[in-house]
């Protein structure tokens, strides 16, 4: 599918429209610099295995590139309800899966997931929970801000019914960003009314606890988690799923003095699952063989990939999809929610290994730079008046 939309994109582009992003809008801008750095330390390193910038290109970069320069704002409503329906869809078929309805296939798809950790489609439960955590916190907007009762109870219990699903998974990542997130909004809508604070924090903490109780894998998962620690600090054992995790930052100062690490660019994108590897398996123990040089992290990952300017475009381009400036109150909701998840699901995961995070990322990017850009330059016509 995106093969065939690049071909269509390039017959039917208007080529002064990405000359007018990079010039009205710096997360287009620094996304096409940070694209580039990356491609430069390939080169630099003189690696010729782009497979991993390929990955990068296909499903991050591109679908930018043609979904910015393509859609119009009043598209955007119906691609966030497609998204949202879509998250129904998996929902339904996600309890499905748990009452074991539906075990190995649905219309001719394999199902991944099992009774015990019901995921319908994605690879894993790290991105599908993650989604997850996305859908919740739109719906979470959409609910206090309808004022059709119907719709308020359709909401009411699609969220409900998502929150449960999300703690029905193994998935600790939806978790956390779903409760990092749920914390910074409450905290950017509601830092004037202390009482709705208090509420707010009582309600999300009653309902992690609600889940710790009563999902089995919710439990487990959150022990599991505290002896992982225990054991990294009291044996220096990171042969566990936490511990692993927990390396990463460990490993950081040997990344730094290794001879194929250059502080300005890197060891190479291309090349920093091979030279992570060799330092896991000499620092941490052969059993990080199994890990082939992942990091669990997408910041060291671009840090030991490309270096420091790597790492310094990528914050400005988080940083810039939080200030720039966004006059509907809904899309700049949804532009919270999803930067605040995804930019804290990059703590536990490299979102630019998994390719749906990389779409999904590259989809609520271009919403974001199309509105921002309408926004800003409708601004600057103003002032001009």
């Amino acid at each position: 599918m995106i093969n065939n939309l690049f071909y269509i994109w390039l017959l039917t582009l208007n080529y002064k429209k990405i000359t007018f992003f990079i010039n009205a809008n710096r997360i287009f801008l620094f996304i096409l610099i940070f694209a580039a750095w990356i491609l430069i330390g390939c080169i630099f390193t003189l690696n010729n295995d782009y497979n991993s910038y390929d990955i990068f290109f296909k499903y991050f970069l591109l679908p930018i590139l043609i979904i910015s320069t393509t859609i119009k704002k009043e598209h955007i409503q119906y691609i966030i309800s497609a998204f949202l329906l879509g998250m129904f869809i998996n929902e339904i078929i996600s309890y499905g899966i748990y009452f074991e309805v539906i075990k190995s296939q649905i219309f001719g798809f394999n199902i991944v997931g099992n009774k015990y950790n019901p995921v319908p489609f994605l690879p894993s439960h790290m991105e599908y929970t993650l989604f997850l955590s996305l859908a919740i916190v739109i719906s979470v907007f959409s609910f206090f801000n309808t004022d059709s009762k119907v719709i308020k109870i359709i909401l009411l219990v699609f969220t409900l019914t998502m929150i449960t699903n999300l703690f029905l998974t193994t998935g600790r990542t939806g978790q956390f960003t779903l409760l990092g997130t749920l914390f910074i909004l409450i905290f950017i809508y509601l830092r004037h009314n202390y009482k709705y604070i208090i509420l707010s924090f009582l309600t999300i903490i009653f309902i992690f606890f609600m889940g710790f109780f009563f999902s089995d894998n919710v439990n487990k998962r959150l022990k599991q988690g505290y002896f992982d620690i225990v054991k990294v600090i009291e044996d220096k054992n990171y042969n566990t799923s936490f511990g692993v995790r927990l390396s990463s930052y460990i490993l950081i100062p040997k990344i730094i003095q290794n001879e194929d690490f250059n502080i300005l660019y890197g060891t190479g994108y291309s090349k920093v699952n091979s030279v992570v590897q060799k330092i896991q398996v000499n620092e941490i123990g052969s059993f990080m063989k199994g890990q082939l040089g992942h990091l669990h992290n997408s910041y060291i990952t671009i840090f030991a990939g490309t270096g420091l300017i790597g790492l310094i475009l990528l914050l400005l381009i988080w940083y810039y999809l939080i200030v720039t400036k966004i006059k509907d109150d809904y899309l700049n909701y949804v532009r919270y929610s999803f930067v605040f998840i995804v930019f804290l699901g990059g703590f536990t995961e490299n979102m630019f290994r998994q390719k749906e995070i990389m779409m999904l990322g590259a989809i609520f990017i271009s919403i974001i730079i199309v509105v921002s850009t309408k926004y800003n330059i409708m601004g600057k016509t103003d002032e001009k008046k």
